[in-house]
């Protein structure tokens, strides 16, 4: 290759990348580095294989289900290219861990779905001069970008100075992934790992790749360095300044939420116990599975909705595994007073498991 060469793969064989996310993005930008030759390769994830995974996160089989991630796919790897080292790291990435972790690699690649890790991964980058490979996907459109490469590039705090609420950024499972989308940004990811290891090629320093699988375009638009957005000194509690972490009082209503098991829900069906169920799904997900006895009302539309919802009769809310349920719940406890709600502990997807097997499972 032109611009490679021997020197260049000897380049790549020294270099040490760390790539935080074994799942849709991650997936294809390890099978590339490791099929490239990068000498030592990372991988961060606490997570297990789920089913639901396989749609995008491709390294992974039916088999893997239930396995660590970060386990599976080292193994995968080596069998790939026997020739490289693989260090897996069974946790997730926080404020105590990752300066230990990241200070031993060139190049960070974020592979995850949350702004949370996203701004501990560039401020720990920024404090250790690392460059930080950004990739991010939301249903069709996705965004690649190369930050802290050098004094003067931006940091990922130049794009997003504060973080939206989680209900402005839903994660994959909660908003949906075109799975094809996952492949091509984990791929532009790569593409930013291999150039710069190489030192060759226009690095994304400064720009921001835009991605649209629908249109098939792509288009770039450029990032100034906002330098009051670099002063990083110390990390601190990311889940706190992205407003993720739990209050005390949410805490304290989710300790006190009334809940019934999946189990429970089919004896009251079975018995024909008078009740109302509400489905606070998006549509696109009812009509993958769904319970007959429910009623569709997402969540977004509950605020429209509060006069058809009895307050007088046992009320089962649910959702996918249960978070947005008891959101709804917490809403209606206090806009309506109502106090018979109860949150399907599992949702959809424990039903799907623990009582029919042949629902469809997502």
């Amino acid at each position: 290759m032109p611009n490679v060469g021997t020197k260049g793969q000897e380049k790549l064989k020294v270099a040490k990348v760390l790539v935080i996310g074994a799942g849709g993005l991650g997936c294809p930008l390890l099978q590339y580095l490791a099929a490239a030759g990068i000498g030592t390769i990372g991988i961060v994830d606490a997570d297990n294989v789920s089913i639901s995974n396989l749609q995008r996160q491709v390294i992974y089989r039916t088999a893997d289900v239930g396995k660590p991630k970060a386990e599976v796919s080292a193994e995968i790897l080596r069998q790939l290219n026997p020739t490289i080292q693989i260090n897996s790291y069974l946790t997730y990435l926080d404020s105590e861990n990752a300066m230990q972790i990241i200070e031993k690699y060139d190049i960070i690649a974020d592979c995850t779905d949350n702004f949370a890790t996203r701004y501990l991964v560039n401020d720990a980058c920024v404090l250790l001069k690392k460059p930080f490979i950004y990739g991010a996907i939301f249903r069709y459109e996705g965004q690649v970008s190369t930050f802290n490469l050098t004094e003067n590039s931006p940091t990922y705090r130049c794009l997003f100075p504060t973080p939206p609420s989680s209900e402005q950024a839903p994660n994959c499972a909660e908003a949906g992934v075109f799975g094809v989308l996952a492949g091509m940004i984990g791929l532009y990811q790569a593409n930013e790992v291999l150039k710069i290891s190489v030192g060759v090629g226009e690095i994304l320093d400064g720009k921001l790749l835009l991605v649209d699988m629908l249109s098939s375009q792509n288009r770039i638009i450029k990032i100034k360095k906002r330098f009051d957005n670099s002063q990083i000194t110390q990390l601190i509690d990311y889940e706190e300044f992205c407003n993720t972490k739990p209050k005390q009082s949410e805490e304290k209503e989710g300790k006190n939420m009334k809940t019934i098991s999946v189990q429970e829900l089919k004896y009251a069906f079975e018995h024909q116990e008078d009740i109302f169920v509400i489905d606070v799904r998006e549509p696109y997900e009812h009509e993958i599975c769904h319970l007959e006895q429910a009623t569709l009302i997402p969540m977004n539309e509950i605020a429209d909705n509060l006069d058809t919802i009895p307050t007088n009769k046992k009320t089962v809310v649910y959702c996918h595994h249960g978070m947005r349920s008891a959101n709804v719940i917490n809403y209606l406890e206090k806009k309506i007073g109502h106090t018979k709600l109860y949150n399907l502990l599992g949702g959809i997807d424990a039903w799907a498991s623990e009582i029919d097997s042949e629902m469809a499972i997502y």
